[in-house]
């Protein structure tokens, strides 16, 4: 992935995790996207905080867990 496009999907997620929409900010759907987000981490067994759920965002997490795998 390049630098351009991880820094605009890193941008996209920070702004869903605070629920940044056109229209204001949005609780309702900053805690879906977080709820959603931080799941998918749990069932990884890693700790569910804001770090490991960009990791998964951006596919870092998937790539370390492929690594370990392959160890």
């Amino acid at each position: 992935m390049s630098s351009g496009n991880m820094n605009s999907n890193i941008e996209r997620f920070e702004k869903m995790w605070d629920g940044i929409t056109p229209n204001g900010v949005n609780r309702t759907k900053a805690q879906k996207f977080r709820q959603y987000i931080l799941e998918h981490v749990r069932q990884t067994g890693r700790p569910m905080n804001k770090e490991n759920a960009l990791k998964y965002w951006t596919g870092q997490l998937q790539k370390e867990i492929k690594e370990s795998e392959m160890l």
